[in-house]
């Protein structure tokens, strides 16, 4: 500390640490892969056979409703060649998955079907050669997929937040319309700006207009890696808000008019693709224009925090600034954000860049 700074305080993580291409990799082996994240949405899978493909942490996989219902998901890769099994982003693919590069086919449960005119005499396992599966679970009417297989399941990994979300209704809502931006910010940048209010006044006009921003608080559950963000609506405001953070990325915004449902791809250190799905409970074209509108609102405060942490990303990046102070007073959750990015990195391999004071 130097001499012009008084008073108890912590301090971010080092500038580096969100743009070290060796440092990304591991948070996406030890952090994205461990973490459930949210892929898509029920309704995009009504039918055995329904299928919505896409990446999640750079991974191709896509997510299929079996013949028993049940949703089921996997690596987008044949056993063969490696070829991409699906190449649409949603449709509906017959009694079987049929790889166009030489037609080895696999049931909706991804066991191997045939390898089609492989040569005489030769057989393989169904289960053995299988799919690459994942994990995949339901929760009110939201698809989550983990890809490391096994551990708590998404009602464990979703806490306290299953019954806190519990009198909104989610799985009676319906998409209306989504925002994706890919942006040049780091997943932590993006978390840390989430999770503090101390520019709100300056950065969000219509949200301080809604919302009682002197009576926003944001709960911190160590243990269960979530923060549970609140602010009662302010008189003549537009809504009240609840607002539910789990760590790493996933963002569950709940409205009096609806959701927005947000979560991030990270796409490489210092790139994300923010991905922002808006959910009413009617959606008739009677209710279309009143929608829009609710949705381009909290879009609006999303572009609104894009605007000013491109440029926090382009200067952490740039190799001036090293690290500054966070406030005690509106930073903390950025602290324990920072904490669990820090805790869920594998203790055995140092990490580089976190230096003592």
């Amino acid at each position: 500390m130097t001499a012009t700074m008084k008073g108890q305080f912590d301090w971010t993580l080092p500038a580096r640490d969100y743009c070290d291409p060796a440092l990304y990799e591991r948070e996406r082996k030890e952090i994205f892969a461990r973490n459930w994240m949210l892929f898509t949405w029920s309704e995009r899978l009504k039918k055995p056979g329904d299928y919505v493909s896409g990446t999640i942490a750079g991974y191709p996989v896509f997510a299929m409703r079996d013949d028993d219902g049940v949703v089921r998901a996997f690596h987008n890769v044949c056993r063969h060649r490696g070829a991409q099994l699906l190449t649409e982003g949603e449709g509906h693919c017959g009694k079987l998955v049929v790889c166009p590069y030489h037609s080895w086919s696999y049931t909706r449960s991804g066991q191997l079907n045939k390898a089609v005119d492989f040569g005489e005499g030769i057989t393989f396992d169904a289960k053995e050669w299988g799919l690459y599966a994942i994990d995949a679970e339901e929760w009110r009417g939201l698809i989550f997929l983990r890809l490391e297989r096994g551990g708590e399941s998404l009602i464990e990994w979703l806490g306290p937040i299953h019954d806190m979300a519990a009198d909104y209704p989610l799985d009676k809502q319906h998409y209306f319309m989504s925002k994706d931006r890919d942006c040049a910010v780091d997943w932590k940048t993006y978390g840390e700006n989430y999770l503090e209010c101390y520019h709100c006044r300056t950065m969000h006009p219509g949200l301080c207009e809604s919302l009682d921003i002197d009576s926003y608080r944001i709960d911190t559950y160590a243990k269960e890696k979530f923060f549970h963000l609140h602010a009662p609506k302010r008189e003549g405001g537009f809504t009240r808000g609840l607002y539910f953070y789990r760590f790493p990325f996933l963002m569950l915004n709940l409205y009096d008019w609806g959701s927005s449902i947000a979560t991030i791809e990270p796409l490489g250190p210092g790139r994300i693709r923010h991905i922002n799905w808006y959910f009413f409970t009617d959606v008739s074209p009677e209710k279309a224009e009143e929608n829009r509108k609710s949705a381009e609102w909290s879009a609006q405060i999303v572009t609104e925090d894009l605007d000013i942490i491109t440029g926090v990303q382009r200067n952490l990046e740039a190799g001036v600034y090293t690290r500054g102070p966070l406030s005690p007073k509106y930073e903390y959750a950025v602290k324990a954000f920072q904490d669990m990015a820090r805790g869920a990195l594998d203790p055995r391999q140092p990490l580089r860049g976190v230096a003592a004071e």
